[in-house]
């Protein structure tokens, strides 16, 4: 297969990496400030890492080329729309870890548990790289929107931190006057997120249109 790449930084870098091990071909590179046109790669698909910005301008040009794109950007949902009514084949994740996935699943049935106990007050931080753009993380809110929908009555409180060589930490806490209960996960490298996008991209590829996330994803492998 025949991989693009737009935004070639860690994460593109990674994904390219796992894409050349099972040998794929890269045929784009895209940096910051490169002219390109999709048009012209001869790719099978497209995996997309870049800024908030620029995320969706981007799968648009890449969808009219009638190329499947991965977008892994976060931050840029308040333009779904326009992903959703170009019509093409798309796939975007806040976050490509299938242990993340598992988090949220373990959270929604947290949350159900824990709102029969009126003491305790669910909050969530999250730890992130210094190069890291969105704040706080689209993991995090996409995790606060699982807890409120699972029935907190409580606002979810997110507070979110900077620091260097930080991966990426996810905590749910429910907190009373006398304990905390907290579920964690903590990405050791990048490795589970460029495998976990490898996964999409090969996923993707069986698709004729639609967009889709890693709900749909998991749910067909669970299958």
């Amino acid at each position: 297969m025949k991989l693009a790449i737009i935004g070639y930084g860690k994460m593109g870098k990674a994904v390219a990496k796992v894409a050349v091990d099972k040998g794929w071909s890269i045929v784009a590179k895209v940096r910051k400030d490169d002219v390109w046109d999709p048009k012209e790669w001869d790719a099978d698909i497209v995996f997309e890492s870049t800024r908030p910005e620029s995320a969706v301008d981007n799968a648009l040009r890449c969808i009219d080329a009638g190329l499947p794109v991965v977008i892994a950007t976060t931050g840029w949902h308040n333009r779904l729309s326009e992903i959703e009514n170009a019509q093409g084949c798309v796939f975007y994740a806040t976050n490509f870890s299938i242990g993340i996935h598992l988090l949220n699943n373990i959270s929604q049935y947290m949350t159900q548990v824990m709102t029969q106990f009126s003491d305790y007050t669910p909050s969530i931080k999250e730890e992130h790289h210094t190069q890291k753009l969105d704040s706080p993380s689209g993991t995090a809110l996409t995790l606060s929107r699982i807890v409120t929908t699972a029935g907190a009555k409580k606002p979810v409180a997110i507070s979110a931190s900077r620091k260097n060589d930080v991966v990426g930490i996810h905590e749910l806490c429910w907190d009373s006057k006398v304990d905390q209960l907290i579920l964690r996960h903590e990405a050791i490298s990048r490795e589970g997120f460029a495998l976990g996008g490898f996964q999409a991209l090969n996923w993707l590829l069986e698709k004729e249109s639609g967009v889709f996330t890693m709900n749909d994803m998991i749910s067909n492998l669970d299958n």
